[in-house]
């Protein structure tokens, strides 16, 4: 479950077009300021879940890893799928993105495809 108003649209063209926020400038930000992350929950089968906690203490990489760490990763991963590109160029989900004050360099080794 995604804690943000957006989860109750569909992404199509129409409705990322017209989200109730999108001309008040109350969903605008300073693209500069520091943006406090919003709560994503999931459902994960339980050998997943063991998995992971159980790998999270042990990745040696010089910093300490949590299960956010783990799970945004994942999700960026998800994010640069060609088909999910794609959905994200074709419904214009980048310049929505701007539109609500926030950007993202996901995409920054490449334009989108």
């Amino acid at each position: 479950m995604l804690f943000c108003d957006i989860a109750e649209y569909q992404y199509s063209k129409k409705n990322i077009e017209s989200f109730p926020h999108a001309s008040m400038g109350s969903c605008f930000c300073d693209p500069m300021a520091q943006v406090k992350p919003v709560q994503f929950r999931a459902q994960v089968p339980r050998d997943v879940d063991f998995l992971v906690r159980a790998l999270v203490p042990l990745k040696n990489t010089g910093k300490d890893w949590s299960l956010s760490d783990v799970a945004t990763e994942a999700l960026v991963d998800w994010l640069k799928k060609s088909e999910n590109r794609q959905l994200i160029e074709e419904h214009n989900l980048l310049q929505a993105l701007e539109r609500r004050g926030l950007a993202t360099s996901i995409y920054d080794e490449g334009k989108i495809n």
